[in-house]
């Protein structure tokens, strides 16, 4: 630890270094003992002015080009003590601080978790006698929730949590070999975990900010017809959280913020934007003898937040006028009443089986039809929900504007067998879950041109092998 430049910390620098060495105090506010043998420290020891009550306590960062960065490690007590976990002890939730006899040493830094926040960092947990490079991570406070909250327990498998465990991301080097292009993705170390979750990212208070000026939603169509539209950059879809704003107070974000989440938390990530079709590609058997290629849209991050404003927006070539769901916010169905989002499940998946909300929660009562029952009850092909509902990706774009497309806007995901919506990621093709919802419009029946039908899957060339119509 490092003080800034001209604080009067010397007097009792020596007095924080024997503290630091191994507190030792009273037993402090109610909150969960530490481990066997270990000395449990008050918050009278952690936020006395010899430690985290000194207004002037800053961890100095050397990052990777030598540039210093600061963390504030003073925490007013006045202010913890009026948040939900003021009654707590600090070593409840910091339980790697209290892990050896109370001694206070350096800790394990996790990298990540704070969007695009301070500086990368090759290197993603560091032992005590590591170089710290950036200020960008997490310690064991961020994942110790469960610890109280027992019922969320289930995150650290969850699809927001699992990033750290995606290291098997790689380049196909067989399929790129087969079609004589490069599919997939390398996971990088120190960019790829870099956005990812743990439950401090969502719930610890932060001071959220656009990494580039403007709105990617304003250039959604011209993103589609031609990528990049002119004055779009990529930037306006990445997000940074300042965690070290929040430190002097430790405020955090209840469950119940994220009815409204009003600084926008779920939207730091999940904004993204399509770009024209590309060409994809993909195994079609478990035993990689055969691929197929679709000519799907190509989407760049996570664009659920403008999919949904999309399927309320009748201005948009391909918006609509779902104003029921355009409205809702991530909350009102990945939330406590229809889903758990601290369980949504990591890849792959059976959405309808798995997911943590399914459609059928709220619309239980609609497909009752014959011609529905061909397409859900085993007696025909599979398919999702979404592989009728979902709107506008490539296929939707190109027929809404130029009345013609050689784009696949669905395929037979080879994952669950069901024909569901499709993208370019990285090469590959793979199964979407978009959240541009919207009423599909049979027509007349089979035979209608004009249908929703006929323009998803029953046109030549499609990729489910349905018949055309």
């Amino acid at each position: 630890m490092n003080h800034r430049p001209g604080s009067r910390a010397a007097p009792f620098l020596a007095l924080m270094l024997s503290v630091l060495a191994g507190c030792e105090g009273d037993v402090g506010r109610i909150g969960p003992a530490g481990p066997p043998g270990g000395i449990v420290q008050s918050n009278d020891t952690c936020l006395s002015a010899a430690c985290h009550g000194n207004a002037d306590l800053v961890k100095t960062i050397i990052n990777d080009l030598g540039s210093p960065e600061l963390i504030p490690l003073y925490v007013d007590e006045s202010a913890y003590v009026e948040t939900v976990h003021g009654d707590q002890l600090c070593v409840s939730c910091h339980n790697d601080i209290n892990a050896d006899g109370g001694a206070h040493g350096p800790v394990d830094k996790t990298y990540g978790g704070w969007a695009r926040f301070s500086r990368k960092q090759a290197v993603e947990t560091m032992g005590s006698g590591d170089i710290v490079r950036t200020r960008n991570y997490t310690t064991a406070a961020s994942t110790s929730c469960v610890t109280c909250h027992s019922s969320h327990a289930g995150f650290q498998y969850s699809a927001h949590a699992t990033i750290f465990k995606h290291r098997e991301s790689a380049i196909d080097a067989e399929l790129s070999a087969v079609v004589g292009v490069t599919i997939g993705e390398d996971y990088a170390v120190g960019d790829c975990n870099r956005c990812h979750a743990t439950c401090s990212t969502c719930h610890f208070g932060s001071t959220i900010t656009r990494f580039g000026a403007g709105d990617a939603y304003d250039f959604w169509s011209q993103n589609q017809a031609s990528y990049p539209a002119p004055g779009f950059t990529d930037n306006m879809t990445e997000f940074q959280m300042d965690w070290t704003a929040n430190v002097a107070t430790h405020d955090f974000r209840a469950g119940s913020y994220f009815e409204h989440d009003t600084e926008g938390v779920c939207e730091s990530c999940h904004t993204g934007f399509y770009k024209p079709a590309s060409t994809a590609y993909y195994w079609t058997d478990d035993l990689h003898t055969t691929y197929g290629t679709v000519r799907a849209t190509n989407v760049k991050r996570h664009p659920q937040q403008y999919e949904l404003l999309a399927s309320g927006d009748e201005t948009l070539p391909t918006g609509g006028s779902n104003d029921a769901h355009a409205g809702f916010g991530c909350a009102d169905c990945h939330g406590p009443t229809t889903g758990d989002v601290h369980a949504l499940p990591g890849l792959p998946y059976i959405w309808e089986n798995d997911g943590d909300v399914q459609c059928v929660d709220c619309h239980s009562a609609q497909h009752a039809t014959a011609t529905i029952a061909l397409h859900m009850d085993g007696s025909g092909t599979d398919v999702a929900c979404i592989g009728c509902h979902s709107f506008g990706l490539a296929r939707d774009y190109e027929l809404a504007t130029a009345g013609s497309s050689i784009a696949d806007d669905v395929f037979l995901d080879p994952e669950t067998g069901q024909v569901r919506p499709v993208v370019f990621k990285h090469g590959h093709a793979a199964a979407w879950y978009p959240h541009n919802w919207q009423t599909l419009d049979a027509g007349s029946g089979v035979g209608d041109q004009d249908s929703d039908c006929a323009k998803k899957c029953h046109y030549a060339g499609n990729a489910v092998g349905a018949t055309a119509w």
